[in-house]
């Protein structure tokens, strides 16, 4: 119950990641740069969230 309270649940933030890089891509393709603003922050919070959960697993 811990590990899901400090951000352990992978495939959260894997679906995070995936949906900011989706959205960029989307943005980026499409010549929308609101969509690809509103996406970066995403996949930013995604890989950190990411990081820290692998972390928190191997320790």
């Amino acid at each position: 119950m811990a590990q899901e309270q400090t951000g352990g649940n992978l495939a959260g933030w894997r679906a995070l990641v995936l949906i900011g890089t989706l959205g960029n891509a989307v943005g980026l393709i499409g010549g929308a740069p609101v969509v690809t603003l509103a996406a970066a922050p995403l996949t930013i919070m995604g890989l950190i969230g990411l990081v820290s959960a692998r972390r928190k697993q191997r320790s």
